[in-house]
């Protein structure tokens, strides 16, 4: 893409100067919030996930910098090892183009080896996350980025309202009713016993992709790989393994396009959702409940995962987390339930 067709004489200083009336009010209010975020601590760490509304905040921090060039700008993307090939490439093209373009800086983190998705499942025998289970995103997402809390930054999130009515419950529980410190005009949001600042946490999706296409876009060109992949739809950044969501709409939209490869892990991960039923593939808690994964099944899908990786020729398993899935499993850990 050639950025340059957008224009090289736009300036990220004079975005308030691409947003319409109608926007202005919302737009006003979350620069109001940027500036109490700067005068409470200068060290900014922003989480960005891909998706529209990170991506949204991370054009806005820039423009803060622009008028506040003394603030340590830190953004930083939670690489979980699983996310949807097509997303993680454009994640990763424009945080390539924010770190040789603009003044931040870019940190990408990782879970520990025995944090990952397949060394739980695979080597310690977690089952499929689900609704009531949701051990991934603590484990993979959200621990690796709160390793940089121990850096006395502000942490600085794209969470908004009304993206879920599941979500608006947490954040109304965390935030809005006094549960984190300072919550104040819904500025912040408790998560995992850290306080979070939430800048656009009352803009709506479609103002959203009104900031991206118009304001976001001529202030910043490189937002529109984002608009891009997504296309103005409902398509999320997340896990092609993600087991908590009903129906992944985005797997399904990249297989409807003919992406062989996307239908091959879609494939994969239904076939570890109903091996995962079945009870001879698990052990049992004392009290009759299902616990965790066997052995010999676990052995099957580091079998299947390592085939698949050689098939579709994408990285889905490291060579780090073979040894400790092989380590595991020759261990007497894990054997009886789920603990």
């Amino acid at each position: 893409m050639q950025f340059q067709e957008i224009s090289e004489s736009l300036d990220i200083s004079r975005l308030p100067t691409f947003v319409n009336n109608f926007f202005r009010e919302k737009f006003d209010e979350s620069i109001r919030i940027f500036d109490q975020l700067y005068r409470k601590n200068k060290r900014w760490i922003v989480t960005y996930s891909g998706g529209k509304d990170s991506t949204a905040l991370v054009v806005l921090s820039l423009y803060m910098k622009t008028l506040h060039p003394d603030i340590d700008l830190n953004i930083t993307y939670s690489d979980t090892m699983m996310e949807i090939p097509q997303m993680s490439m454009v994640a990763y093209s424009f945080l390539k183009a924010i770190e040789d373009r603009y003044p931040a800086k870019v940190r990408i983190v990782y879970p520990e080896v025995e944090d990952t998705y397949w060394v739980r499942m695979i080597g310690r025998g977690y089952p499929p996350p689900g609704p009531r289970f949701r051990w991934c995103t603590p484990k993979i997402k959200i621990k690796p980025s709160r390793k940089l809390h121990a850096d006395n930054g502000l942490f600085i999130t794209g969470l908004r309202m009304g993206e879920s009515q599941q979500r608006d419950i947490r954040l109304k529980s965390s935030c809005l009713n006094g549960g984190a410190n300072e919550c104040g005009s819904d500025v912040w949001v408790n998560q995992s016993g850290i306080d979070v600042a939430a800048p656009i946490i009352h803009w709506t999706a479609e103002e959203v992709w009104y900031f991206l296409m118009m304001p976001g876009r001529k202030a910043i060109p490189e937002t529109q790989l984002v608009v891009d992949l997504y296309g103005n739809t409902a398509m999320r950044f997340g896990c092609w393994m993600c087991t908590v969501v009903m129906k992944d709409k985005t797997m399904m939209a990249l297989t409807k396009s003919g992406d062989e490869k996307v239908q091959k892990l879609l494939e994969f991960r239904e076939w570890i959702v109903e091996e995962s039923k079945k009870p001879e593939n698990r052990y049992f808690r004392k009290d009759g409940r299902k616990g965790r994964l066997k052995k010999d099944y676990r052995k099957g899908i580091l079998d299947r995962v390592q085939h698949l990786q050689n098939t579709i020729g994408i990285s889905l398993i490291s060579s780090e987390e073979i040894r400790e899935c092989l380590e595991l499993l020759a261990s007497s850990k894990y054997e009886e339930y789920a603990r």
